[in-house]
């Protein structure tokens, strides 16, 4: 009666064959599995050797004002908060979305509008437009539709 009353963790405690059983029960593999997991922890070969991949987040900041070239105008002006990685796309996408998509076909220029420095392809990043942090202008012009508001 006095063995019933013994939790089973005092049985084994008291008997060494019991806690030998007990531990062979618990782990399939007994004491050889724990050596082979000792061995399969070595080092790589390779570890350490292979390049740190580059972070998809550019930490860079560049506060964009954008604004309409001509005729000046401040409530088309808006700033934007951006990093030197963002597409002129991206840039284009906002501005169309400030005149409520009434507008397309614009011409794009940063840090000054000339005719001769529009931006061509709208994939450039603002890094290649020569903007790599800090603030910039972005200058926008647009051919006005016909009818703009009947559309």
């Amino acid at each position: 009666s006095r063995a019933l009353s013994l939790s089973p963790r005092r049985h084994r405690e008291r008997d060494p064959a019991l806690s030998q059983r007990c531990a062979s029960i618990s782990s399939p593999m007994g004491k050889k599995a724990k050596a082979a997991k000792e061995t399969t922890q070595e080092r790589s070969q390779w570890e350490g050797k292979h390049p740190e991949p580059k972070s998809r987040v550019d930490e860079r900041k560049v506060v964009a004002t954008v604004k309409l070239a001509a005729p000046v105008c401040s409530l088309l002006e808006f700033k934007l908060e951006c990093s030197p990685s963002t597409k002129i796309s991206y840039v284009v996408d906002r501005i169309i979305d400030r005149h409520g998509g009434s507008i397309s076909d614009l011409s794009v220029c940063v840090n000054r509008f000339h005719p001769e420095e529009v931006i061509t392809g709208l994939d450039k990043t603002l890094e290649q437009c020569g903007v790599f942090g800090g603030e910039c202008i972005i200058y926008y012009d647009f051919v006005p539709r016909a009818g703009a508001l009947l559309q």
